[in-house]
């Protein structure tokens, strides 16, 4: 198939690189400039550079712009051309519903949202690692499955209008754990900790969490005072971070609720006294 793609930045230009490594063709490429259009095309290996003026003659259009002028992009590329088969954005928060005029004139509408953070420039070399999630028209639908799918590419289906909740589950997994870790070294230097010490000890108890939680599910994974029921220690802690940094404060008194109420009374098994 063809693709045009309109917004080539992080998500976009890795995405069109793999399309165009497994036999696409990569028609027009379109950023806010020409210049950075040429960057994207070298980048993808294949390409035109050009404007929005340019769009169509393809299969397929990607909007891979911010999430907040998508839809304001497609109704400038519906001003210019209807000659495709579906549309689609990138877009993990907003539904394809905002390309909502492609029902009325028989074109697919769809996202593709890649989980995974793209601070990586060369994301598309893991790509084969990562889950993909699709929503869309039914024939939106159907094309970017089958596009996946002939990539080997893993993927799972969502309803648009639950979308929003799908993209908070992916915040809390990616980002919230970046701004824990902040918290998390900001304790640490509070209290005395050497800063490169506190960095790798705080990276390394990310890592095991994640790990135990893939090895023995959430039902084991959680340990420390909280899933021993230490609750005096709980709360001294607490006070005292109420009041140090009453922000971090809160936090923590948010996280314990959530550790008891959705993690140990839900799934946890009672802990011995003397299981530390």
């Amino acid at each position: 198939m063809r693709f045009d793609v309109v917004g080539a930045g992080k998500v976009g230009r890795n995405f069109a690189k793999f399309l165009a490594l497994n036999g696409h063709e990569i028609g027009h490429v379109i950023n806010s400039s020409i210049e950075s259009s040429k960057k994207a095309v070298e980048f993808i290996g294949h390409g035109i550079p050009t404007t929005i003026d340019e769009i169509g003659e393809c299969d397929v259009v990607l909007i891979g712009t911010q999430d907040d002028i998508i839809r304001q992009t497609f109704l400038t590329i519906l001003k210019k051309s209807k000659e495709f088969k579906a549309i689609g954005h990138f877009s993990g928060a907003y539904p394809s519903s905002l390309l909502r005029e492609c029902d009325r004139i028989g074109v697919g509408r769809f996202s593709i949202h890649p989980n995974a953070s793209f601070a990586d420039p060369d994301m598309w070399k893991k790509f084969n690692d990562i889950y993909f999630v699709v929503e869309g028209n039914e024939k939106g639908r159907e094309i970017a499955k089958n596009l996946l799918s002939s990539m080997k590419l893993k993927y799972g289906e969502i309803s648009e209008s639950k979308k929003i909740f799908y993209h908070a589950g992916a915040v809390f997994a990616s980002n919230f754990m970046v701004a824990l870790l902040s918290t998390s070294r900001e304790l640490y230097s509070m209290s005395g900790l050497d800063p490169k010490i506190a960095i790798e000890i705080s990276n390394y108890l990310a890592r095991q969490a994640v790990e135990n939680v893939e090895k023995f599910g959430l039902k084991k994974a959680i340990t420390g005072p909280v899933a021993r029921g230490d609750m005096q220690l709980v709360k001294a802690e607490e006070m005292v971070l109420e009041d140090a940094v009453p922000k971090i404060g809160l936090l923590y008194h948010k996280f314990v609720e959530v550790l008891k109420e959705r993690v140990i009374e839900v799934e946890h098994p009672k802990i011995d006294q003397d299981e530390r």
